[in-house]
């Protein structure tokens, strides 16, 4: 929506700001020109007191010349001097001769008698004081007059107006700093400007500031901005109400739903928008259809559970009866190698057997087969089934607990029983099982040690070249190296067991 608001309005704002910048510099120019206006007011009052100071030293110099002897005239034309001037000075008047014939209180000026007609006008060398001097139709002088750079700086200020600027009087090589209160500061652009005061070349030099932009002019650049920002705002604020909430709440309400509960209970909706309310009735009817499609799952899946465990129950049940059969079949046997046959067959069958037998008992919890209770159990299985030579053959036991799939423990099975069997028959006086885990994780190590595994141990060849074969095939079926230690009697295999977080 933000991008829609933007490439729409685009052009308009384009135009705004820039008609906005263009008014923006005009009226900073106006301002400008308005701001060195002040100079010219300044350099008009300058002028206007030394052509009225000029006029009046000559209207007084023709007074004292015309006067009688021992008149008063020089005291009057001083104080008419100083009355018709806008700043206090310092007068001297001469006579035709070139002697001063009166003079303010402690001036005493020091100028050339003669000189070219007209005026001359200098700044003093400490820049103190602004000096006219003016010279008659011969060239020669008829009066002085002297103004402060103090009275100057009052006369050039305009009552009403900022009093930050800088001022200055340039002439004759020499400069008079008048006023010295213009300081610089951000966003402010600093204007100056000269003016000339007099004939004689001198100029006035202003310097001050003027704001280019103004908070108006900002405001008015800023405008198509702010309007943006408002649609912006009042777009997401609607939107935000009439959408995006009631499709938040919708959402909450679908995040929290699980397979099983009852029906959503979706909240009141407050959006003109008809869809909204046809999404959250579709929810509804998707998470009923759920329902029905879980329960109908959850009826399979118990059928088949009831499936698996009855066919196990069943191969046990199989199994057992095989077993039973093939010991009668052994006990019953006039022929003693018949029935020690018979016997080793029932001892695999029993085997399966008691696989299966664990199989079925871990098949709630899917943990796989159990080792420490299947080896148990083998292990007294294969003591009730020895032959009466073995009848004193120990079977030590140190299983840790450990889980492995069916078919590891099947061949673990027939491992545990082809070496005990094979130790019953070689009369073995103890067989040692030993399960403990391995280095690596997820691993197990059965360690099988008998007397009948030392090399050398009196043993039919035929029956341990058989063994041996048989033993070789259940570690590959194990995936696993048969390791030997023909030294001590010692067989050693790797188990891959089952993990107990993924059990």
């Amino acid at each position: 929506m933000l991008v829609i608001l933007t490439l729409g309005l685009l052009p308009l704002g384009v135009v705004a700001i820039l008609t906005s910048i263009h008014s923006a510099r005009e009226n900073s120019a106006e301002r400008a020109r308005q701001t060195l206006a002040r100079l010219d007011d300044k350099a008009e009052r300058l002028n206007e007191l030394l052509a009225r100071t000029a006029g009046t030293i000559r209207a007084a110099n023709a007074a004292v010349v015309a006067a009688p002897p021992n008149s008063q005239i020089c005291e009057v034309a001083l104080r008419r001097l100083g009355t018709l001037q806008a700043i206090p000075g310092r007068y001297a008047l001469y006579r035709t001769d070139g002697q001063p014939s009166c003079a303010s209180a402690g001036f005493a000026p020091s100028a050339a008698r003669v000189a070219d007609p007209g005026s001359d006008l200098a700044i003093g060398a400490d820049g103190q004081a602004l000096r006219l001097v003016l010279y008659d139709d011969f060239g020669r002088i008829e009066g002085i007059a002297e103004f402060s750079r103090a009275a100057l700086r009052d006369l050039t200020f305009i009552p009403g107006t900022s009093a930050d600027f800088d001022l200055e009087l340039l002439g004759g090589g020499r400069r008079m700093l008048l006023r010295n209160d213009y300081r610089a500061v951000p966003f402010v652009q600093a204007l100056s400007d000269l003016a000339p005061i007099g004939d004689e070349g001198f100029q006035l030099r202003i310097r001050l500031g003027a704001a280019p932009v103004r908070a108006v002019d900002v405001l008015l650049i800023l405008l198509p901005v702010l309007m943006w920002l408002a649609a912006a705002l009042i777009g997401w604020i609607i939107v935000n109400r009439l959408l995006l909430q009631p499709l938040g709440r919708i959402q909450r309400v679908v995040s929290l739903y699980k397979p099983g509960d009852r029906p959503l209970d979706l909240p009141s909706l407050r959006s003109p928008a008809k869809e909204i309310g046809e999404l959250g009735q579709a929810f509804d009817q998707v998470t009923r259809t759920m329902a029905r499609h879980e329960a109908d799952l959850e009826a399979a899946v118990e059928r088949q559970k009831r499936l698996v465990r009855e066919v196990h129950h069943r191969v046990k049940n199989n199994l057992q009866v095989v077993a039973s059969l093939l010991n009668l079949h052994s006990r019953g046997s006039p022929n003693e190698e018949v029935a020690a046959a018979y016997a080793s067959i029932q001892r695999r069958v029993d085997a399966l057997a008691v696989v299966h037998r664990n199989h079925y008992a871990e098949l709630e919890e899917n943990r796989g087969v159990a080792l420490k209770s299947l080896v148990s159990e083998l292990a007294a299985n294969l003591r009730a089934s020895a032959p009466a030579q073995a009848a004193g053959m120990q079977i030590r036991l140190d299983i840790a607990p450990f889980h492995v799939t069916q078919d590891t423990a099947v061949s673990v099975a027939f491992l545990v029983t082809e070496i005990v069997e094979f130790g019953m028959l070689c009369g073995a006086s103890a067989v040692s099982i030993v399960l403990e885990a391995a280095e690596d994780a997820g691993a197990a190590r059965l360690t099988i040690e008998a007397d009948s595994l030392v090399d050398g141990f009196d043993c039919d060849p035929a029956l341990a070249e058989r063994f041996d074969r048989i033993v070789i095939g259940l570690a590959r079926q194990l995936r696993s190296a048969l390791d030997r230690d023909p030294e001590h009697g010692r067989y050693a295999v790797r188990l891959a067991v089952i993990d107990r977080a993924e059990a």
